[in-house]
């Protein structure tokens, strides 16, 4: 199985012009509207008459992206959620084959760059700027020869350049099984041995300050609108908060991916998403659901995953979180506590993501029914996204990969920061009491009953 990743760098021009790099990105820009412009005219478009001074592969490339923009706007249109196609006149990124449009060579230390604006005339040479992490990846793929495109991006006067690197990933016998469940402030995720038909981890990770976060910022856009801002003021903070939710987002994931790599043979099922936003439920619940990023999420920890070795499948959604999963009867939710009416007690997301993990082992793995549902449920780990006093984030609770050193500033941090105690929480079956206050009360220590 061939998984991909993506490495990001920023360029450090030795030789050529940025002026002409800009030029390039624009000329993106218009081979693009070109071919935007005749599909929605109903034209054929052919590749030989579009002319361009840009490399033959590269402005294949662009044409390519603009025949999958107006494909997913067909299908969007259909279903009735399409808005008006816009025709754009910013720069574009620049998509290049490797070997074609750019090059990549590792050379004193350092791994340059050449990129080919105009064949045999203009180019640009440097060095990549990367992170220890995404060195040692792109290291690793041009030994290999799995470097594939890349695109060349602006941002605030600076040039990066992100490339996505390949790896063959060998599928091994499925040994573990493991259920995730999305919330707005939290993820849960159970792991099952199937050999030994039992659950050997659980953990809730707590992101509520992701929920907070963002309310701040809608409450500041809502504010600056009163008092007539202009739009182009609003998406400046749109994007910081865009910038913030996907650093947390790919913070948790990335934790997590790690953190079940040492289960070898894994499979992880998640819920099938799509089409959440499309009820209406009514205007605050609306705005909840439109802030939720399920889908984000999901991406940013599939593809990780897959990079670990990991399976990935999707399962149908419905009452994940309304059934017991030691019963399967009905049960009933308030908050984050989940009650049985025959006696079980527990955390309503990790009933939900056992409830995911039996769902899937029977639809995917044919796993027989009443197997499952004599499994026990233990107690189970709290990790927590939280902020130091030094301002870096981090996820308290989350152990370290076995071999990996932190490579971020912001883990580095958390590696030195005081961890706190440990906490969990219930989630065993035959709870006798109908509504256990040990739970309500401090949710931290397990159950007394």
């Amino acid at each position: 199985m061939n998984v991909v990743k993506t490495v990001v760098a920023k360029l450090v021009i030795e030789e050529g012009s940025t002026e002409e790099m800009d030029r390039a990105l624009l000329e993106a820009r218009r081979v693009f509207n070109e071919v935007l412009t005749k599909l929605l005219n109903g034209e054929k478009v052919k590749e030989k008459e579009i002319r361009s001074f840009l490399v033959r592969n590269t402005k294949q490339r662009i044409v390519e992206k603009a025949k999958q923009t107006f494909k997913s706007f067909k299908k969007l249109e259909k279903k009735g959620e399409a808005e008006k196609l816009r025709i754009y006149n910013k720069p574009l990124p620049l998509r290049m084959n490797f070997g074609e449009g750019y090059s990549l060579s590792a050379e004193n230390g350092r791994i340059k760059f050449r990129i080919t604006l105009i064949p045999r005339k203009e180019y640009v040479k440097g060095y990549l700027l990367l992170s220890k992490e995404h060195e040692i990846l792109l290291r690793e793929a041009l030994e290999k020869k799995d470097v594939k495109i890349a695109e060349l991006v602006k941002r605030k006067k600076e040039y990066y350049l992100h490339i996505t690197v390949a790896k063959n990933v060998q599928a091994e016998n499925v040994r573990y099984a493991a259920g995730v469940d999305l919330n707005e402030d939290c993820l849960a995720v159970t792991v099952y041995d199937l050999e030994k038909r039992a659950i050997v981890d659980s953990f809730v990770v707590d992101f509520a300050v992701i929920k907070f976060i963002r309310h701040y910022w809608f409450v500041i856009r809502k504010r600056i609108q009163e008092h007539g801002a202009k739009s182009k003021k609003k998406l400046g903070f749109t994007r910081k908060e865009h910038k913030q939710i996907n650093y947390l987002l790919h913070l948790i994931t990335k934790r997590v991916a790690d953190y079940l790599a040492k289960y070898k043979g894994l499979v992880v099922f998640m819920e099938e998403l799509n089409g959440v936003r499309s009820s209406d439920k009514g205007k605050r619940i609306n705005k909840r659901i439109n802030l939720w990023a399920f889908h984000k999420l999901q991406q940013f920890l599939k593809y990780k995953l897959e990079w670990n070795g990991a399976k990935v499948l999707f399962v149908p959604p419905e009452e994940t979180s309304r059934r017991c999963p030691l019963c399967g009867s009905f049960g009933f939710r308030y908050k984050k506590l989940f009650r049985c009416p025959n006696g079980h007690v527990g955390h309503a997301d990790k009933n939900a993501s056992v409830n995911i993990l039996i769902r899937g082992c029977v639809l995917h793995l044919h796993v027989p029914y009443s197997v499952l549902l004599s499994m026990r449920l233990p107690n189970f780990m709290m990790w927590k996204l939280r902020r130091s006093e030094s301002g870096a984030w981090g996820v308290v609770n989350a152990p370290f990969p076995a071999e990996g050193e932190p490579f971020t500033v912001a883990k580095r941090r958390e590696a030195l920061t005081p961890q706190f105690k440990r906490e969990e929480a219930p989630l065993m079956g035959g709870c006798s009491q109908k509504l256990c206050r040990d739970f309500l009360s401090k949710p931290w220590q397990a159950c007394s009953a």
